[in-house]
């Protein structure tokens, strides 16, 4: 029961649309209608700025690492009986289906950029820091933050292969590299469709 109601509420935590909430009470508009159409913190900093944008982040970040941070609390606490890797994974995955699959915006949400480097933070540091690090690296390259983005995606379960990793964890990051990319499937019709973007 605790695992069945854990992924429920890590999955309407990571639901929360953030950007959308955020820009509906400042400016009473729909993101959704503005830019990209996207909620997250990058069409949020094309309407509203820089300022907006990080706060967007930061709690988009939240939305998957506390979950996780609760998970393993309510682990040590119980001594469940399923196995720590897999518990904690499956919760940080559930914790990003909510943000790319909002059931408060009709499943349709972000592309999990933000929660999926907040859900995998605690579980595999050093992947998802080397995840960040290549995006923030990769502006010097291009400024096309899809391009970063899906980069993230593929180094962040690579990385937890090449440092053999639990296999829950490699599965679950490589299960969420998967959905941060098929999000981005808007993005690289428009790469494939245009010599510039």
């Amino acid at each position: 029961m605790i695992i069945i109601v854990s992924f429920l509420v890590a999955f309407l935590c990571g639901s929360i649309p953030t950007g959308y909430l955020i820009i509906k009470r400042i400016y009473g508009i729909d993101i959704r209608t503005k830019g990209s159409g996207n909620i997250g913190s990058t069409n949020v900093k094309r309407i509203a700025g820089t300022k907006i944008s990080l706060i967007t982040q930061v709690i988009d970040i939240l939305k998957g690492l506390l979950p996780v941070l609760i998970s393993i609390l309510i682990w040590t606490k119980f001594n469940l009986s399923i196995n720590k890797e897999v518990y904690i994974s499956v919760v940080a995955l559930a914790s990003i289906l909510g943000h790319d699959f909002t059931p408060f915006l009709s499943f349709n949400g972000g592309k999990g950029v933000n929660t999926t480097l907040g859900a995998f933070v605690l579980i595999a540091p050093i992947p998802v820091m080397t995840g960040a690090i290549s995006h923030i690296v990769l502006k010097k390259v291009t400024d096309i933050v899809a391009i970063r983005s899906i980069i993230l995606g593929v180094i962040i379960p690579l990385t937890c292969v090449i440092m053999r990793l639990p296999l829950p964890i490699i599965v679950t990051t490589t299960i969420s590299g998967i959905i941060l990319i098929y999000r981005h499937k808007g993005n690289i019709k428009q790469l494939f469709s245009k010599e510039n973007i």
